[in-house]
């Protein structure tokens, strides 16, 4: 009688088991199934005709789908077209997303730098490494430019001579897309002599 209990218990743990475990060609299946779910959004983002295939961005971008908008952003921030390239970085920056921006202070005088970024209460690394965080607001139709959404002052400008970052008071700086996809470029901070290398990244 025992001994028919513990086969009863041993075949109930045994069973959820079972079913879990999968099958070289059910796991194939599901990742064909996974992967072509995906297709017809990068179909439409590759359209042949341009005014699609922005469109299809645009659309996406501003859907509130995590998986979506990170396809699109992907997809914009690394063509070559720089018209595709515009347009997605200002799509996700109507999203109003908070932006790490990371100074490279490593080649700037240590004292200077280091008070601009503890100043700012930016987070700085042993390495002079500074971050600052900081999110985007509404966009402001009389300034151009896209405001902090903590105050009343331009944080993002983008237009033919790149994207323009800037906090009134202690920085400002320029950067472009990379062929990483990440904003790349420089920022002058206030008392420090030189240019910082300044990068966003906009990809996860």
């Amino acid at each position: 009688m025992v001994l028919r209990f513990a086969l009863a218990a041993l075949c109930l743990v045994a069973t959820p088991l079972a079913a879990q475990s999968l099958t070289p060609e059910e796991l194939r299946a599901l990742v064909d199934e996974r992967v072509n779910a995906q297709n017809p959004f990068a179909e439409l983002l590759n359209d042949p005709d341009p005014a699609r295939s922005l469109a299809a961005m645009e659309i996406m971008l501003e859907s509130g789908d995590r998986d979506l908008t990170r396809m699109a952003l992907e997809f914009g921030l690394l063509s070559t077209n720089p018209t595709v390239r515009r347009t997605a970085v200002e799509a996700f920056l109507k999203s109003k997303p908070v932006l790490s921006l990371r100074f490279d202070g490593a080649a700037a005088n240590e004292r200077y730098f280091t008070q601009r970024m503890t100043g700012a209460n930016a987070t700085i690394t042993a390495e002079r490494i500074g971050f600052w965080r900081m999110q985007v607001g509404d966009y402001n139709p009389e300034r151009g430019c896209y405001m902090l959404a903590s105050g009343k002052d331009c944080f993002v400008t983008v237009n033919s001579d790149g994207i323009i970052l800037q906090n009134e008071g202690w920085m400002t700086g320029r950067v472009v897309p990379g062929a990483t996809g990440a904003l790349e470029g420089s920022a002058t901070l206030y008392q420090v002599p030189e240019p910082v290398p300044l990068t966003v990244k906009l990809l996860d």
